[in-house]
């Protein structure tokens, strides 16, 4: 096997020399006979024949996934091979033939400054902003190549200039753009440097063999030197390993910072003055070059002045959403309640509204999806929002995936505009995302400070996650005392799961799990509470959500775990002993080691434990998915709790090895629901699944679902939730 592997890497290290090393030789074989009259000819057609087959070695070794750019420059090198080695023998087609080149020349400067625009919905948004500084990037270049169409059209119309002279100022406007590209691009791979640098040297070529009086400069001029090095960098940058991600959009579209473009407009600021020296000023009037100078160096004074404001600007943005950050937030809430508003307005009046907004469940599609899917999720909130508030008002993003909206009178109500923007799901990469959102939001009179309004909005924020998911609350003074109080509870789950002493303790409680009809115990459920030293005895629902977000859940989950296989250690052999896996352990890759290792522990058989899946949160795709397939290789059953009330409770009958289904109190308990709880007993019948209700009350109740084929019932018929040691006699003698 070391072999086999040892083989295909050793023949990629000798591929990746063989690609510096050849273009190496070249140079240093051709460069010479190429500064040698008598070898001048050969040695030059020979680098451009090269250069022209490079691409195609290059694209079948490399392999780039955007291969037909490649295609186009070998197709571009060949024109002007075929051209310079007809230029004395065949003018006519060698003119053809370089027009060729040049239109494919002009095809691939297309690509390179227009292919970054296929950018996804961040970068789109982030480029957006700059949209100001591109436009006058491109009336600089809109002015020089007028000036050089207009230089190369007078050069065309003088009588006796040699053809190279009309070309020569397309070739120095194109040194001049490829010089603003490697100056203005991020992240450009040798390959593309490389491939720029020929380019360079191509037009550089051309501008000084101008003279020569030919109508083609052929490959005997004395500056053909020039030219040879231009085919060799051709050659390097297409055999480059690099070459693959050359004409990548991302790589193309990652821009520089506004002061390295501004940089970057110098070459095309000269163009004005290098061209009226290289047109010697016969072609145009001088007063057209003088013109085109000022008008460019204006230009690029506003860009400078752009660029400046730019970075004011971006400092009170968000460099994600293009929101206002907290700086820009406080700008604008000085605008909307600042000094002006004060002696204007009487101290009580409302001006506006501040309102804060949270995703609900943001941390779960990162954890799904990727954090790329969750930056692409915030930049569409963001969008969504600035539509749904309308003008006036301001959007700002305060962090993470909470949103300040900032409302003047008369703005949309809170509820309204989370209703409107939310309604839809989000589609990004084909994937719907159905977004929800809980918010907070407070009245601002012209006394209103930013902080003491967030404070307040943070506060009614609380409150709506906490009763109202999904909506907007407003500010209340009695909330801040219970929106306290949770936050107190929140920092003794912390100290819990540290261990600390002077928080109490968990309590674990048993309630038994019994066959119907004949109502013989089966076992027990571990369910977990909280003794708290102030607040009494805590119920699961009221600290483990807490813990969950927290992320202590799995810590929680794992004592609870522990301490019932120890007590089920002590009860009749026939009995289960059913556990809750909360989120956490469900996505805790160590799920199954932690299990075998406390049954290892406690020296309770495998086929004695019952681990049950909650469907209160989702759960990504593949959470304990082989965890629980490797237990329920070792005996262990899985029951999924809560059925029918909860996240798609079929797709996890057919993701999890699943042998109870444990069906919900608000079906067991409803009269209305037979036909209901029929098509359960036999959807659970035909998958060889046993069927346990919840929430049994009475007789009546437990003799009802025995005859609909319930196999097993919980509930206060048959044993309250008790501590171990009472469990006998809460259930009676077992038969």
């Amino acid at each position: 096997m070391t072999t086999r592997r040892s083989v295909p890497q050793d023949a990629e290290v000798g591929s990746a020399r063989g690609t510096v090393v050849v273009p190496l030789l070249c140079a240093l074989v051709l460069l010479p006979l190429t500064a040698w009259p008598p070898t001048r000819t050969p040695a030059v057609l020979v680098a451009t024949a090269l250069a022209a087959l490079a691409p195609l070695v290059g694209v079948r070794l490399h392999r780039p996934p955007w291969h037909h750019p490649w295609l186009a420059v070998a197709a571009m090198l060949a024109c002007w091979g075929l051209a310079m080695g007809l230029a004395d023998t065949a003018p006519g087609p060698a003119l053809a033939l370089q027009a060729v080149g040049i239109a494919v020349a002009v095809g691939l400067f297309a690509v390179l400054f227009g292919r970054w625009w296929r950018r996804g919905p961040v970068e789109r948004r982030r480029l957006g902003r700059a949209t100001w500084g591109r436009r006058t990037d491109q009336l600089v270049v809109v002015v020089v190549v007028t000036l050089a169409v207009g230089q190369s059209a007078a050069a065309a119309l003088t009588p006796g200039v040699a053809w190279p002279v009309p070309v020569a100022p397309f070739d120095l406007v194109l040194v001049c753009l490829l010089l603003r590209f490697v100056a203005s691009r991020g992240g450009l791979g040798p390959g593309m440097v490389l491939l720029v640098a020929g380019g360079v040297g191509a037009a550089v070529y051309d501008c000084l063999a101008n003279d020569s009086g030919d109508r083609i400069p052929g490959p005997q001029h004395p500056t053909a030197v020039l030219w040879t090095a231009a085919m060799c960098a051709f050659l390097a940058g297409s055999l480059h390993p690099s070459m693959r991600a050359a004409f990548d959009p991302h790589v193309l579209g990652r821009l520089r910072s506004e002061s390295a473009r501004l940089v970057g407009l110098t070459p095309l600021v000269l163009v004005p003055v290098a061209l009226s020296l290289l047109g010697s000023g016969r072609m145009l009037p001088a007063t057209v070059h003088l013109s085109s100078a000022a008008v460019v160096s204006a230009l690029a004074i506003v860009r400078g002045a752009q660029t400046i404001r730019g970075s004011e600007e971006q400092a009170r943005r968000d460099p994600l959403t293009g929101l206002a950050n907290r700086r820009g937030l406080r700008v604008a809430f000085d605008d909307l309640v600042g000094p002006g508003t004060v002696g204007v307005t009487a101290p009580d009046a409302v001006v506006g509204r501040l309102a804060l907004l949270d995703l609900d469940d943001f941390k779960h599609v990162n954890d799904t999806y990727g954090h790329e899917a969750g930056d692409h999720l915030l930049v569409s909130v963001a969008l969504r929002l600035l539509a749904g508030v309308g003008g006036g008002a301001t959007v700002a993003r305060s962090g993470g995936d909470e949103f300040v909206l900032l409302l003047p009178p008369g703005g949309p109500d809170v509820d309204d505009l989370l209703r409107g923007a939310f309604a839809e799901p989000v589609e990004l990469d084909g994937r719907s995302f159905p977004v929800r959102c809980s918010a907070g939001w407070v009245e601002l009179t012209a006394d209103s400070s930013l902080p003491l309004a967030l404070a307040d909005a943070d506060v009614a924020l609380y409150a709506s996650k906490g009763t109202t998911r999904g909506g907007a609350t407003r500010f209340a003074a009695e909330q801040r005392e219970e929106v306290l109080g949770s936050l107190a509870l929140a920092d003794d789950v912390r100290r819990l799961a540290a261990g600390e002493d002077d928080v109490g303790e968990l309590v674990l409680l048993h309630q038994p799990l019994v066959a119907l009809p004949s109502r013989t115990v089966l076992g027990c459920e571990a369910l977990v509470r909280w003794q708290h030293p102030t607040r009494g005895l805590l119920a699961p629902d009221t600290f483990l959500p807490v813990a969950e977000e927290q992320g202590h859940g799995a810590l929680l989950d794992a004592w609870v775990l522990r301490t019932a296989c120890r007590s089920a250690t002590t009860w009749p052999e026939q009995w289960t002993v059913s556990v809750n896996l909360g989120r956490t352990s469900m996505v805790d890759p160590g799920l199954a080691d932690g299990v075998r290792a406390t049954l290892a522990g406690t020296g309770l058989p495998p086929h004695r434990l019952r681990l049950e899946i909650t469907e209160h949160d989702q759960l990504p795709p593949d959470a304990g998915v082989d965890a629980l397939h490797e237990l329920a290789a070792l005996g262990v059953g899985v029951s999924l709790d809560d059925f029918g009330t909860g996240y798609t409770s079929v797709a996890y009958l057919q993701r999890y090895p699943v042998t109870v289904l444990k069906l919900d109190r608000s079906i067991t308990g409803s009269d209305a629901a037979g036909a209901l709880l029929g098509g359960l007993v036999a959807l659970a019948a035909a998958l060889g699944v046993d069927v346990l209700a919840e929430g049994i009350e009475d007789d009546a109740q437990c003799a009802r679902l025995a005859a609909l084929g319930v196999d097993a019932g919980q509930g206060w018929l048959f044993g309250r939730p008790v501590p171990a040691e009472q469990l006998g006699t809460a259930v009676g003698n077992p038969t």
